[in-house]
Protein backbone atom coordinates (compact mmCIF):
# COMPACT_ATOMS: atom_id res chain seq x y z
CA UNK A 1 0.00 0.00 0.00
CA UNK A 2 2.53 2.40 1.03
CA UNK A 3 4.43 1.60 -2.27
CA UNK A 4 1.57 2.78 -4.38
CA UNK A 5 0.84 6.10 -2.02
CA UNK A 6 4.69 7.23 -2.30
CA UNK A 7 5.03 8.34 -5.62
CA UNK A 8 1.92 10.67 -5.89
CA UNK A 9 2.75 11.95 -2.65
CA UNK A 10 6.17 12.70 -3.78
CA UNK A 11 5.56 14.31 -7.17
CA UNK A 12 3.01 16.43 -5.63
CA UNK A 13 5.71 17.53 -3.20
CA UNK A 14 7.89 18.61 -6.63
CA UNK A 15 5.09 20.40 -8.01
CA UNK A 16 4.26 22.47 -4.97
CA UNK A 17 7.90 23.20 -4.80
CA UNK A 18 8.01 24.10 -8.05
CA UNK A 19 4.98 26.38 -8.40
CA UNK A 20 6.57 27.93 -5.23
CA UNK A 21 9.28 28.54 -6.27
CA UNK A 22 8.15 30.28 -9.80
CA UNK A 23 5.67 32.39 -7.67
CA UNK A 24 8.15 33.77 -5.16
CA UNK A 25 10.67 34.77 -8.30
CA UNK A 26 7.69 36.23 -9.89
CA UNK A 27 6.42 38.24 -7.19
CA UNK A 28 10.29 39.64 -6.23
CA UNK A 29 10.31 40.21 -10.14
CA UNK A 30 7.19 42.09 -9.85
CA UNK A 31 8.25 44.20 -6.65
CA UNK A 32 11.69 45.45 -8.61
CA UNK A 33 9.55 46.76 -11.58
CA UNK A 34 6.53 48.66 -9.54
CA UNK A 35 8.44 49.98 -6.30
CA UNK A 36 6.78 51.25 -3.91
CA UNK A 37 7.26 54.73 -2.65
CA UNK A 38 8.14 55.81 1.24
CA UNK A 39 7.67 59.12 1.28
CA UNK A 40 9.07 60.90 4.58
CA UNK A 41 8.30 64.56 5.08
CA UNK A 42 11.06 66.57 6.79
CA UNK A 43 11.34 69.43 8.49
CA UNK A 44 13.85 72.51 8.58
CA UNK A 45 15.31 75.48 10.33
CA UNK A 46 16.83 76.75 6.49
CA UNK A 47 17.03 75.43 3.36
CA UNK A 48 20.01 74.51 1.50
CA UNK A 49 20.75 77.48 -0.94
CA UNK A 50 20.04 76.07 -4.21
CA UNK A 51 19.98 77.73 -7.45
CA UNK A 52 18.01 79.66 -9.41
CA UNK A 53 18.46 80.35 -13.16
CA UNK A 54 16.73 83.21 -15.02
CA UNK A 55 17.12 83.07 -18.91
CA UNK A 56 16.19 86.83 -19.81
CA UNK A 57 15.58 87.75 -23.21
CA UNK A 58 17.75 90.52 -25.10
CA UNK A 59 15.46 93.39 -25.16
CA UNK A 60 15.34 92.58 -21.21
CA UNK A 61 17.01 94.76 -18.71
CA UNK A 62 18.10 93.72 -14.90
CA UNK A 63 17.36 95.94 -12.56
CA UNK A 64 18.54 94.31 -9.25
CA UNK A 65 17.87 91.72 -6.99
CA UNK A 66 17.37 91.38 -3.21
CA UNK A 67 16.74 89.59 -0.75
CA UNK A 68 13.14 90.49 1.35
CA UNK A 69 10.74 89.13 4.26
CA UNK A 70 7.08 88.97 5.04
CA UNK A 71 6.67 92.59 5.90
CA UNK A 72 9.07 93.77 3.00
CA UNK A 73 7.55 93.17 -0.20
CA UNK A 74 5.87 96.06 -1.58
CA UNK A 75 8.88 98.20 -3.56
CA UNK A 76 7.94 100.96 -5.23
CA UNK A 77 6.46 101.27 -8.49
CA UNK A 78 7.06 105.17 -9.70
CA UNK A 79 10.38 106.29 -10.06
CA UNK A 80 12.41 102.78 -10.84
CA UNK A 81 15.56 104.64 -11.35
CA UNK A 82 15.75 105.75 -7.80
CA UNK A 83 15.08 102.04 -6.20
CA UNK A 84 18.00 101.15 -3.86
CA UNK A 85 18.41 97.72 -3.40
CA UNK A 86 19.27 97.01 0.31
CA UNK A 87 22.26 95.49 2.10
CA UNK A 88 21.56 92.12 1.48
CA UNK A 89 22.19 92.14 -2.15
CA UNK A 90 21.70 88.21 -3.47
CA UNK A 91 24.17 86.37 -5.57
CA UNK A 92 24.48 85.40 -8.87
CA UNK A 93 26.32 84.91 -12.44
CA UNK A 94 25.54 84.85 -15.75
CA UNK A 95 26.58 81.29 -17.84
CA UNK A 96 26.32 81.35 -21.34
CA UNK A 97 25.29 77.30 -22.81
CA UNK A 98 24.25 75.77 -25.88
CA UNK A 99 20.30 75.11 -25.70
CA UNK A 100 18.82 72.24 -27.26
CA UNK A 101 15.34 73.41 -27.05
CA UNK A 102 15.82 76.78 -29.06
CA UNK A 103 19.72 74.94 -31.33
CA UNK A 104 21.45 77.94 -30.24
CA UNK A 105 23.37 79.72 -27.18
CA UNK A 106 21.52 81.08 -24.35
CA UNK A 107 22.18 82.92 -21.69
CA UNK A 108 21.31 82.66 -18.50
CA UNK A 109 21.57 84.46 -15.06
CA UNK A 110 21.93 81.93 -12.27
CA UNK A 111 20.81 83.49 -8.35
CA UNK A 112 21.24 81.71 -5.08
CA UNK A 113 18.16 81.34 -3.67
CA UNK A 114 16.40 81.76 -0.23
CA UNK A 115 16.88 80.12 2.67
CA UNK A 116 15.79 81.10 5.77
CA UNK A 117 11.64 80.06 5.62
CA UNK A 118 10.92 80.40 8.84
CA UNK A 119 11.59 83.95 8.58
CA UNK A 120 9.78 83.94 5.15
CA UNK A 121 12.66 85.29 3.16
CA UNK A 122 12.05 85.71 -0.54
CA UNK A 123 14.21 86.30 -3.79
CA UNK A 124 13.19 89.35 -5.63
CA UNK A 125 13.98 89.92 -9.03
CA UNK A 126 13.63 93.01 -10.93
CA UNK A 127 13.63 93.30 -14.70
CA UNK A 128 12.47 96.00 -17.38
CA UNK A 129 10.56 94.14 -20.34
CA UNK A 130 10.53 96.06 -23.85
CA UNK A 131 6.80 95.59 -24.45
CA UNK A 132 6.93 96.73 -28.31
CA UNK A 133 8.50 94.03 -29.76
CA UNK A 134 6.74 90.87 -29.52
CA UNK A 135 2.87 89.61 -28.81
CA UNK A 136 4.23 88.92 -25.09
CA UNK A 137 6.60 89.37 -22.75
CA UNK A 138 8.01 86.65 -20.57
CA UNK A 139 11.08 85.75 -18.86
CA UNK A 140 11.35 81.70 -18.59
CA UNK A 141 13.36 80.26 -15.21
CA UNK A 142 14.33 77.13 -14.33
CA UNK A 143 15.38 75.66 -10.36
CA UNK A 144 18.51 73.53 -10.26
CA UNK A 145 19.66 71.40 -6.97
CA UNK A 146 22.32 72.93 -5.27
CA UNK A 147 23.79 76.42 -5.94
CA UNK A 148 27.38 74.43 -4.90
CA UNK A 149 26.68 72.41 -7.66
CA UNK A 150 27.31 75.36 -10.39
CA UNK A 151 29.64 77.22 -8.32
CA UNK A 152 32.03 74.34 -8.24
CA UNK A 153 32.47 73.92 -11.56
CA UNK A 154 34.63 75.46 -14.49
CA UNK A 155 32.76 77.67 -16.81
CA UNK A 156 32.93 74.67 -19.48
CA UNK A 157 31.76 72.02 -16.97
CA UNK A 158 28.82 75.00 -15.82
CA UNK A 159 27.41 75.21 -19.10
CA UNK A 160 27.65 71.48 -19.96
CA UNK A 161 25.55 71.19 -16.47
CA UNK A 162 23.07 73.54 -17.33
CA UNK A 163 22.48 71.88 -21.05
CA UNK A 164 21.49 69.00 -19.50
CA UNK A 165 19.47 70.34 -16.89
CA UNK A 166 17.53 72.29 -19.11
CA UNK A 167 16.45 68.96 -20.78
CA UNK A 168 15.96 67.40 -18.16
CA UNK A 169 13.85 69.63 -15.84
CA UNK A 170 10.83 71.52 -16.46
CA UNK A 171 10.75 75.49 -17.17
CA UNK A 172 8.31 78.21 -16.08
CA UNK A 173 7.33 81.66 -17.01
CA UNK A 174 7.20 84.97 -15.21
CA UNK A 175 4.58 87.69 -17.34
CA UNK A 176 5.86 91.08 -17.34
CA UNK A 177 3.53 93.38 -16.22
CA UNK A 178 3.09 91.48 -13.16
CA UNK A 179 3.98 90.65 -9.68
CA UNK A 180 4.65 86.73 -9.33
CA UNK A 181 4.81 84.92 -5.97
CA UNK A 182 6.38 81.70 -6.75
CA UNK A 183 6.00 79.39 -3.78
CA UNK A 184 8.78 76.23 -4.20
CA UNK A 185 8.15 72.70 -3.12
CA UNK A 186 11.30 70.80 -2.67
CA UNK A 187 11.41 66.85 -2.93
CA UNK A 188 14.03 64.39 -2.69
CA UNK A 189 14.56 61.32 -4.72
CA UNK A 190 16.65 58.73 -2.78
CA UNK A 191 18.03 57.05 -5.86
CA UNK A 192 19.63 54.34 -3.38
CA UNK A 193 22.68 54.17 -6.03
CA UNK A 194 26.74 55.48 -6.36
CA UNK A 195 24.65 58.65 -8.45
CA UNK A 196 23.40 60.20 -5.17
CA UNK A 197 19.96 61.80 -4.43
CA UNK A 198 17.76 63.58 -7.22
CA UNK A 199 16.21 66.51 -6.26
CA UNK A 200 12.85 68.33 -7.90
CA UNK A 201 10.70 70.94 -7.59
CA UNK A 202 7.14 72.09 -7.60
CA UNK A 203 6.33 75.10 -8.19
CA UNK A 204 2.66 77.84 -6.88
CA UNK A 205 2.46 80.93 -8.72
CA UNK A 206 0.47 83.95 -7.61
CA UNK A 207 -0.23 87.07 -9.79
CA UNK A 208 -1.02 90.65 -8.88
CA UNK A 209 -1.35 93.32 -12.01
CA UNK A 210 1.00 96.24 -11.62
CA UNK A 211 -0.85 99.62 -11.97
CA UNK A 212 0.48 101.74 -14.42
CA UNK A 213 -0.62 105.24 -14.87
CA UNK A 214 2.13 106.32 -17.75
CA UNK A 215 0.48 107.39 -20.97
CA UNK A 216 -0.39 105.34 -23.16
CA UNK A 217 2.58 106.55 -25.58
CA UNK A 218 5.05 106.00 -22.89
CA UNK A 219 4.24 102.74 -21.84
CA UNK A 220 7.00 101.10 -23.61
CA UNK A 221 8.09 99.22 -21.21
CA UNK A 222 6.82 96.75 -19.00
CA UNK A 223 8.31 95.99 -15.15
CA UNK A 224 8.93 92.39 -13.85
CA UNK A 225 9.36 91.33 -10.56
CA UNK A 226 9.65 88.13 -9.35
CA UNK A 227 9.69 86.95 -5.63
CA UNK A 228 10.96 83.31 -4.75
CA UNK A 229 10.17 82.18 -1.61
CA UNK A 230 9.72 78.44 -0.11
CA UNK A 231 6.22 76.88 0.09
CA UNK A 232 6.77 75.42 4.36
CA UNK A 233 9.40 74.04 6.28
CA UNK A 234 8.72 70.93 5.33
CA UNK A 235 10.15 68.89 2.67
CA UNK A 236 9.80 65.37 0.84
CA UNK A 237 12.12 62.81 1.03
CA UNK A 238 10.88 60.00 -1.11
CA UNK A 239 12.91 56.41 -1.08
CA UNK A 240 11.54 53.77 -3.40
CA UNK A 241 11.40 50.02 -1.39
CA UNK A 242 10.85 46.46 -2.57
CA UNK A 243 7.41 44.89 -1.24
CA UNK A 244 9.31 41.85 -1.40
CA UNK A 245 12.25 41.70 0.28
CA UNK A 246 15.06 39.78 -1.93
CA UNK A 247 16.12 37.94 1.47
CA UNK A 248 12.94 37.02 2.27
CA UNK A 249 13.17 35.21 -1.39
CA UNK A 250 16.12 33.64 -0.69
CA UNK A 251 14.82 32.07 2.78
CA UNK A 252 11.96 30.74 0.17
CA UNK A 253 14.05 29.00 -2.42
CA UNK A 254 16.31 27.65 0.07
CA UNK A 255 13.10 26.43 2.41
CA UNK A 256 12.42 25.17 -1.77
CA UNK A 257 15.61 23.80 -2.33
CA UNK A 258 15.53 21.87 0.98
CA UNK A 259 11.90 19.89 0.22
CA UNK A 260 13.31 19.48 -3.79
CA UNK A 261 16.40 17.53 -1.96
CA UNK A 262 14.15 15.81 0.55
CA UNK A 263 11.72 14.78 -1.96
CA UNK A 264 14.64 13.63 -4.35
CA UNK A 265 16.30 11.53 -1.26
CA UNK A 266 12.85 9.87 -0.42
CA UNK A 267 12.49 8.97 -4.30
CA UNK A 268 15.65 7.46 -4.25
CA UNK A 269 14.53 5.50 -1.07
CA UNK A 270 11.56 4.97 -2.83
CA UNK A 271 13.25 3.25 -5.71
CA UNK A 272 16.26 1.43 -4.06
CA UNK A 273 13.37 -0.18 -1.97
CA UNK A 274 11.43 -0.83 -5.15
CA UNK A 275 14.39 -2.56 -6.69
CA UNK A 276 14.99 -4.70 -3.35
CA UNK A 277 11.41 -5.57 -3.05
CA UNK A 278 11.72 -6.99 -7.18
CA UNK A 279 14.99 -8.84 -5.66
CA UNK A 280 13.42 -10.51 -3.13
CA UNK A 281 10.73 -11.30 -5.36
CA UNK A 282 12.40 -12.90 -8.61
CA UNK A 283 14.62 -14.74 -5.24
CA UNK A 284 11.55 -16.11 -3.84
CA UNK A 285 10.14 -17.21 -7.29
CA UNK A 286 13.47 -19.14 -8.09
CA UNK A 287 13.21 -20.55 -4.59
CA UNK A 288 9.22 -21.73 -5.07
CA UNK A 289 10.54 -22.72 -8.82
CA UNK A 290 13.75 -24.43 -7.33
CA UNK A 291 11.08 -26.37 -4.25
CA UNK A 292 9.02 -27.27 -7.06
CA UNK A 293 11.32 -29.11 -9.47
CA UNK A 294 12.84 -31.25 -6.35
CA UNK A 295 9.11 -32.00 -5.18
CA UNK A 296 8.49 -33.35 -8.66
CA UNK A 297 11.81 -35.26 -9.05
CA UNK A 298 10.78 -37.19 -5.36
CA UNK A 299 7.69 -37.65 -6.74
CA UNK A 300 8.70 -39.12 -9.85
CA UNK A 301 12.40 -41.14 -8.64
CA UNK A 302 9.74 -42.86 -6.06
CA UNK A 303 7.12 -43.64 -8.83
CA UNK A 304 9.95 -44.88 -11.13
CA UNK A 305 11.21 -47.01 -7.73
CA UNK A 306 7.22 -48.33 -7.27
CA UNK A 307 7.26 -49.39 -10.52
CA UNK A 308 10.18 -51.36 -10.32
CA UNK A 309 9.32 -53.03 -7.60
CA UNK A 310 6.49 -53.97 -8.75
CA UNK A 311 7.99 -55.13 -12.10
CA UNK A 312 10.27 -57.41 -9.77
CA UNK A 313 7.97 -59.27 -7.68
CA UNK A 314 6.34 -60.24 -10.97
CA UNK A 315 9.18 -61.76 -12.55
CA UNK A 316 9.81 -63.44 -9.25
CA UNK A 317 6.53 -64.67 -9.05
CA UNK A 318 6.68 -66.01 -12.58
CA UNK A 319 9.92 -67.71 -12.26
Amino acid sequence: MKLIILPPLYFGFMVTAAVVAFFTIDALIVSYRHRVRSIQEVTVERYTTIGIAMFPKPLARFDFCKFMYADDLHPEDNNRSEIQPPNQICTYTNLTFYSHLVNRNRTAMIFNGPTLVRLKQSLALHFTMDTTTGDYSAIEYLLLGYWDQVLNKSGAQQAEYLTEIEQSRPLFTVPAGFRSWIKMFWTIYNRGSASGNFSDFAVHSDLASYNNPRNLTERTTSPLLVLFEWKGDTFEYVTDILSTSPWNTVGSLAGVFVILIKVGEYANRWIKRMRRERKKKHVRAEQIEEQHRKTLDQYWRKKIERRLRELSKRMEGQL
